[in-house]
């Protein structure tokens, strides 16, 4: 999906947005709760996609206000998205990590999770997040293939 940029700034008491990539797509509010949902909505518009594609919508804000404190708080915000996906990346190889060592190496979830930095409920929680994926699948694939079954021309 499309990544739009939106340049914010400040007018007073209100919050002004300019979505560059989107000529003409220009909002504003009097907090940036508000702002947020009006530049989904003229985006949405502007760019002539589904209502429903509104809150999928990914948003790179940055903060033209020329302020120290607004300048740390960008820098802050870019760390934290950075850490975000650092996160969902660290969660995945840990999950499988988990799964290998107590299925692979027999350890108990006791012993993993020392070994991983997590608590032995934590490798428990990933490992059963691990199998309910595989188990969603079989099941999908049984039931397909039961239905499959039942339809079969005799």
């Amino acid at each position: 999906m499309t990544t739009y940029e939106v340049h914010v700034s400040r007018e007073g008491d209100h919050w002004l947005a300019d979505v560059p990539d989107l000529e003409g797509t220009q909002t504003y509010a009097s907090n940036l709760t508000a702002l947020d949902r009006y530049v989904r909505e003229i985006v949405v518009l502007a760019a002539d996609l589904p209502a429903s594609k509104a809150a999928d919508l990914t948003l790179h804000w940055s903060y033209d206000l020329g302020d120290q404190l607004v300048q740390q708080a960008n820098a802050l915000r870019a760390e934290r998205e950075e850490l975000a996906v650092k996160e969902k990346q660290l969660e995945r190889e840990t999950r499988e990590l988990a799964t290998k060592l107590t299925r692979d190496l027999g350890l108990s979830v006791r012993d993993a999770g020392p070994l991983l930095g997590i608590s032995h409920q934590r490798v428990s929680q990933l490992r059963s997040s691990a199998k309910s994926g595989r188990s969603a699948r079989s099941k999908t694939a049984s039931r397909e293939t039961a239905t499959a079954r039942r339809h079969k021309p005799d």
